[in-house]
């Protein structure tokens, strides 16, 4: 009969905090049509890497770096890196998105209707990932006109996401403090909390025929494209279970109808949720090839490529649990979640920043169909100022 009294004494004794405000909602829609209207889809970053850079000054960063990796990757532009120091004794925290898109926006022509923000059809929307870059800035200007409790902050903003995760791929890791952080980059619903990506490796195969005359004397030549075809049939494709997917995406061979081709390129991927798995799958295609190659008599290349490696944060890591926390106290139901795709978490977590990935409200990525709904736009911003705000009580970090 004295735990009740004991409890509520425990219960007194814990410092208790208002719940996070909201963001606010007409700033940031007209933050991501600023940044929609930029183009950044050709390798061409630096307009908005500068809109950024003067953004994070104007809301107070203890400084702001732009690294020019540019001149390491070609383009323009180069990822944006930003601290601010923070009102809390907290560990730091770090906030990343990418500011360039899968294809070009050049003559963006935005629909609005019924919450929803998409284009006429003739571009991508780009809110892959603007509207993370947007939310991110939006959570910063909150906290500023506020005075709201936060924990060191690094911001970084990178560019060539989209052509392999090359910016962060070329970004000196040891600039970062935070062991742990939030990309803002998922598909998804509010309230999901992406916590795994997959290990991506790419192949590439070509093989090697005899050229002869289709119609006057084929049986002289060896056919490339047959012995390619014959190497993908024998090997299953899409999705081998729940964690690992396989794709031819590219053939390419043969130079005229009449002609028996000597030469086919073969190019594809594997992605799964084990890195063993895809190693498993690349060696039966590969056996397959050779088989096929045997059989036919020709030849063949084989090359693979590691895209990103895969990785899987636990319910009790420190950022997990303040996202849960944080996701529970605006009354929603806290999903952990895995995604098919990588984002730059991946490249964090090979240099051990272990990283959550955030959804953005956008649906339809890489695609003209592409569109952002609004009520979850905004709801995501809530929730991530929210985590941001756990982080800084230091409740579950």
């Amino acid at each position: 009969m004295r735990a009740v009294p004991l409890l509520m004494a425990l219960f007194f004794m814990v410092p208790h905090f208002a719940a996070a405000p909201d963001i606010n909602q007409q700033r940031a829609k007209e933050l991501f049509l600023r940044l929609a209207r930029i183009d950044s889809g050709k390798e061409n970053e630096a307009l908005i890497c500068s809109l950024v850079e003067r953004l994070l000054r104007d809301l107070g960063a203890e400084w702001v770096l732009n690294d020019e990796v540019s001149k390491k990757i070609g383009g323009t532009g180069g990822n944006i890196f930003a601290f601010f120091k923070g009102t809390a004794p907290a560990p730091p925290l770090l906030l990343s998105a990418h500011l360039d898109t899968v294809l070009s926006t050049e003559n963006i022509q935005i629909v609005e209707r019924d919450e929803i923000i998409a284009t006429d059809g003739t571009t991508i929307l780009g809110a892959d990932d603007k509207a993370g870059v947007a939310l991110i800035l939006e959570v910063l200007q909150t906290i500023k006109e506020k005075s709201l409790p936060c924990p060191p902050l690094e911001v970084l903003f990178t560019i060539r996401e989209e052509k392999g995760l090359l910016g962060a791929k070329v970004f000196d890791l040891s600039q970062i403090k935070a062991r742990y952080g939030l990309v803002v980059d998922g598909g998804g619903t509010p309230g999901e909390l992406i916590i795994a990506s997959p290990t991506h490796r790419g192949f590439e195969v070509t093989f090697y025929g005899k050229s002869a005359h289709a119609g006057a004397e084929p049986e002289r030549g060896i056919n490339a494209i047959a012995m390619a075809a014959f190497a993908i049939a024998q090997v299953p494709w899409g999705r081998l279970d729940e964690e690992t997917t396989a794709n031819v995406g590219i053939i390419s061979g043969g130079a005229a109808m009449n002609i028996v081709p000597d030469r086919c390129t073969v190019i594809g991927e594997v992605r799964s949720h084990q890195e063993e798995k895809v190693q498993q799958v690349l060696n039966r295609l590969r056996d397959a090839c050779t088989a096929s190659v045997a059989q036919f008599g020709g030849k063949m290349d084989w090359k693979e490529q590691v895209l990103f490696h895969g990785y899987r944060l636990t319910e009790e890591e420190p950022i997990v649990a303040t996202a849960v926390a944080a996701v529970q106290e605006l009354g929603l139901k806290p999903r952990l979640t895995k995604m098919g795709g990588g984002t730059d978490a991946n490249v964090f977590a090979k240099g051990g920043i272990r990283c959550l990935v955030l959804p953005t409200g956008g649906r339809d990525h890489h695609s003209t169909k592409e569109h952002l709904i609004l009520p979850e736009f905004y709801l995501n911003g809530r929730i991530l100022l929210t985590i941001v705000m756990h982080w800084a009580r230091g409740e579950k970090s």
